[in-house]
């Protein structure tokens, strides 16, 4: 049993501390004829490194494909011997007190391989696993391995070729928060031109098999780490400024803000009359730790003054003498040597400002982006009326685009619709700038509207007469009506009307606002003008003395029949006074006209004297 429980416990604990990977890089070098040398460059971590699996790694497994089938060259393939480890611990900074716990070996598996010439060319791999638990741009990083694998191209085209060759080993640590410009230029035999970039690194191998075999190994294409959201193969590394390699010259800058492990993959490329022949990928833990330093230089970012105006804070940590550049590059004197910072710049916008910090024979330096505002001057308009049922949009006379808004409504866009009376006012905010303007809203309070007479039918024109008047202050007036239009030139405030209908008037008012209103003109009861008596007294005595009536309000034909049917009395205009007819009932025709309308009535009326 205790047997048993020694044996759970050795895989356990080989399975929990086998994270001992951090990078490497293949190359190749032609020897003669067909013949190359292969060299893996293995990066080993040798203080949190499980030594068992460090151990286990005494022979590599180069696997050999077919590149562009992917298929497996068994009689190719070959275990490798390591040899010695070299301890990666060049101190990469200047003047630095503490050196973080941070141990990286690097191993070199050599062998050299006969390979035939070939239209696909070569693929050589290495795959393992796995990388350390706690790298922070991966995802799963623990079941995560590496893939170390290089090309080897036809030579039919441009001849045989060797691969370049980094000049240094990696950094072993990075401090957080210090600049550090790398040499990870490289060399190439054959003189080619050489370009440097990020690449995506791939994995290989699992937990499961963290030791693959020739068979067991993942063949082309292979697949590429996965990395946590917020990072890239071009910004594997939080840095400030960002993390930049020279195309051209190799020179890696980078300034990390966060400490933790982070993979990176940089690789130098080679070309030859413009074409692609090789390249060589280095995939690398970087080990990101809080460092102490002899002299540090820092400063805070600083408040913007305003004015173009800047206080610079000298955070500076055992330094006696100090020097600075502010950045504008207009002049030779954007320079100072007291500790804290000042200087106020020819205009707005972003500048480079460094500081160096000495004590002695120790020096450090700092970069920042500090971008510098100007006074803030914005005006709102001038106190304005709004009219009803209409909005008016409110906005500064100058746009900050950087800038933060704040109106005494309550919104925080840069600029306001408004539909109310009353004080407004907006601050703008751009960096500690601020600036503050007020405006009053009036709104239009005239009234007007539309008046009517009463429809009425003139007695002496037989036609139907109505007066509609505009009340209210006005600058402009225009009259429509329904179904005809009255012409647009008739701009009066006052309107004979001689129709029923529906009448509008629109225009401005005296404050420049439009203003509209209607009226509608019923018709009126136009047979009731038309309604004659049943009994008249043609007595002489002035009353009821004719029929229908002496003026009615109305042209018509009157025509008189006897109750034998004898006409007594035709005429136009003119009121029937019975002359010396009897007493009694006579039966009438007329025929009327007038206030637009044309009818027929008959009836009975009834002669009493």
């Amino acid at each position: 049993m205790k047997k048993i429980l020694f044996i759970l416990f050795l895989i356990f604990f080989g399975q929990a501390h086998a994270t001992h990977i951090v990078g490497g890089e293949i190359t190749y070098q032609r020897i003669k004829g067909d013949t190359f040398e292969i060299k893996l460059k293995l990066y080993v971590d040798c203080f949190n490194g499980d030594p068992n699996a460090i151990a286990s790694d005494n022979f590599a497994n180069f696997s050999v494909f077919d590149a562009d089938s992917g298929f497996l060259l068994t009689n190719l393939c070959q275990s490798v011997q390591r040899s010695a480890p070299v301890r990666v611990s060049k101190t990469n900074y200047n003047c630095i007190k503490i050196a973080p716990d941070a141990c990286v070996d690097a191993y070199e598996y050599i062998t050299t391989m006969v390979l035939p010439p070939s239209k696909s060319g070569y693929i050589i791999s290495f795959q393992r696993c796995c990388r350390n638990n706690t790298i922070k741009n991966l995802v799963n990083p623990l079941s995560t391995g590496e893939n170390i694998w290089t090309r080897i191209n036809d030579t039919t085209d441009f001849g045989f070729n060797s691969s370049p060759e980094f000049r240094n080993l990696p950094p072993n640590f990075l401090c957080t928060n210090a600049p550090l410009i790398f040499d990870h230029s490289a060399t190439d035999h054959d003189g080619d031109s050489l370009v440097y970039e990020f690449f995506h690194p791939y994995t290989g191998a699992n937990q499961a098999i963290p030791r693959p075999n020739f068979n067991q190994y993942q063949t082309p294409p292979f697949s590429k780490v996965v990395f946590e959201s917020g990072y890239t193969f071009p910004l594997a590394i939080p840095s400030n400024p960002v993390i930049t390699l020279d195309r051209k010259t190799g020179l890696l800058k980078i300034t990390p803000t966060l400490p933790g492990q982070f993979v990176v993959g940089i690789v130098v490329k080679e070309y030859r009359n413009g074409k692609l022949v090789g390249f060589t990928q280095r995939d690398y833990q970087f080990n990101v730790q809080e460092c102490v330093f002899e002299t540090t230089s820092a400063f805070t970012n600083p408040s913007v003054n305003c004015n173009r105006e800047v206080f610079f804070t000298n955070n500076s940590q055992n330094a006696d003498a100090y020097f600075w550049e502010f950045g504008d590059s207009t002049t030779a004197a954007d320079t100072s040597i007291v500790k804290d910072g000042y200087y106020k710049y020819p205009s707005a916008g972003q500048y480079l400002v460094k500081l160096v910090a000495k004590k002695g024979n120790c020096v450090d330096s700092i970069n920042r982006l500090v971008t510098v505002y100007d006074r803030i001057r914005f005006a709102l308009p001038d106190d304005s009326m709004i009219c009803r049922n209409q909005a008016l949009t409110v906005r500064p006379d100058t746009f900050y685009s950087a800038g933060s808004y704040v109106w005494s409504t309550g919104s925080t866009d840069s600029f306001i619709q408004v539909t109310e009376p009353g004080l407004y006012w907006l601050n703008v905010q751009l960096g500690n700038c601020s600036s503050y303007d007020t405006m009053v809203v009036t709104k239009d309070q005239t009234e007007v509207r539309l008046l009517t007479d009463s429809l009425v039918c003139n007695p002496l024109t037989y036609e139907l007469e109505a007066t509609l008047r505009v009340l209210g202050g006005t600058r402009l007036i225009n009259w429509h009506s329904n179904p005809d239009v009255i012409p647009q030139n008739f701009h009066d405030s006052i309107l004979q009307v001689h129709k029923s209908g529906y009448f509008s008037v629109n225009g401005i008012n005296r404050n420049n606002c439009p203003f509209r209103d209607s009226f509608n003109m019923k018709e009126v009861d136009y047979h009731s003008i038309f309604k004659t008596a049943n009994v008249f007294t043609p007595n002489g005595d002035g009353i009821n003395q004719y029929f229908p009536e002496k003026i009615p309000p109305y042209k018509y034909r009157l025509i008189v029949y006897n109750r034998w049917g004898i006409k007594v009395y035709d005429e136009k205009n003119i009121p029937w006074e019975a002359g010396d007819l009897p007493d009694g009932t006579y039966y009438y025709f007329m025929e009327f006209e007038g206030c637009g309308i044309k009818d027929k009535t008959h009836g009975v009326v009834k002669v009493i004297r």
